[in-house]
């Protein structure tokens, strides 16, 4: 029964040395883990001298959209994870999806193929996003993302740039309006 009490006294001897030579924040080494989405509207660029449906030479064409400025408004969500931008781990492109607005008949049987490319100040143009088979029918598109990029230096920025090329096989109706929503996903640490 002694040798209990003293081996119990022993074990709290030994944690309170322990933990008060330790010194515990949990805090500090918490990830952020976070989706963070922006959603913009783009217009098909039209195609000169062409008309609405009729099919294009054997093979189609490539038609590249203008590059879109995005505020990334990075600021703001470095201070509402209480990080900074040297404590980003990495940011890739979680996901990035096409979706027609109007007109309402219009759907992407036109496209063969799309891609999105970022860019940034003082940074290369990547690609980030990709579709190369496209279903007949479909009004919205998810495209296959390449995470591998790490996008920190991008997202760190106050604008970057997409912009979406693809191959069209038809010509779309003028003013073909489309959302693209952008999600990112951001790794960091917590300032400590």
């Amino acid at each position: 029964m002694i040798m209990r009490k003293i081996a119990g006294i022993m074990v709290v001897a030994m944690v309170f040395t322990l933990t008060s030579c330790i010194k515990i924040n949990p805090i500090t080494n918490l990830n952020i883990n976070v989706n963070i989405p922006y959603s913009q509207q783009v217009t098909v660029p039209q195609v000169a001298g062409d008309t609405f449906g009729v099919a294009l030479p054997a093979g189609g064409i490539a038609l590249s959209f203008p590059s879109t400025p995005l505020a990334t408004n990075s600021q703001t969500y470095i201070t509402q994870y209480n990080t900074s931008a040297d404590k980003i781990v990495e940011v890739d492109l979680d996901s990035f999806a096409l979706q027609i607005l109007s007109p309402a008949s219009q759907n992407f049987d036109f496209l063969d193929s799309v891609q999105l490319y970022i860019s940034a100040p003082s940074q290369p143009e990547v690609l980030v996003a990709y579709s190369y088979s496209i279903a007949k029918g479909q009004t919205t598109l998810n495209l296959n993302t390449i995470t591998s990029v790490n996008l920190k230096n991008y997202f760190i920025q106050d604008t970057l740039y997409l912009r979406i090329s693809t191959h069209i096989n038809a010509i779309p109706a003028t003013g073909t309006q489309i959302n693209s929503k952008t999600i990112f996903h951001m790794l960091a640490n917590l300032l400590g």
